[in-house]
């Protein structure tokens, strides 16, 4: 009788050995009980995995108005960065979510240009000319950054 009970339990100790106590969604900062939405969102913005996303923002405004952004290699940051900004962007508060649409703008215009420079490519060789995004302003994006470190100082995130 006992070998029959000790079986069973052997295989549940075992499954429950193999689940995943991590999550799925690695992207996203999990809330803890005493964060605000406001503070996860901050959170996502200034920490992070690898280079937070604010100091790649600085970096990315300071690459496109000084002209270095000028192949996809050099592309591919403001690329991946527009991307990041719209994926916090879904779980944010409302307030947050229109800062954040401001403050990536000028990458979302980047985007837009090269994908229509790619759309333009020549038909018999391919190449594509890249385009000069230099042009693209940043001024917007520099004040809602700033905004952004106001909105989470008085959401009460501490960096």
């Amino acid at each position: 009788m006992t070998r029959r009970l000790i079986l069973p339990a052997v295989l549940l100790l075992g499954l429950t050995a193999c689940s995943s106590s991590t999550s799925d969604d690695e992207s996203t900062p999990a809330a803890s009980a005493s964060q605000s939405p406001e503070q996860v969102t901050c959170e996502g913005f200034y920490e992070g995995t690898g280079t937070p996303l604010a100091e790649r923002t600085e970096s990315a405004r300071t690459a496109l108005s000084g002209g270095e952004v000028v192949d996809d290699t050099t592309y591919t940051e403001v690329n991946a960065l527009e991307q990041r900004l719209t994926e916090l962007g879904r779980n944010a508060p409302a307030d947050l979510t229109a800062l954040l649409e401001d403050l990536k703008t000028p990458f979302t215009e980047a985007v837009a240009a090269v994908n229509e420079a790619r759309a333009q490519a020549d038909p018999e060789t391919g190449e594509v000319t890249f385009p000069d995004l230099t042009q693209i302003d940043v001024a917007g994006s520099e004040a809602a950054q700033g905004e952004i470190d106001s909105a989470c100082s008085a959401a009460g995130y501490e960096a």
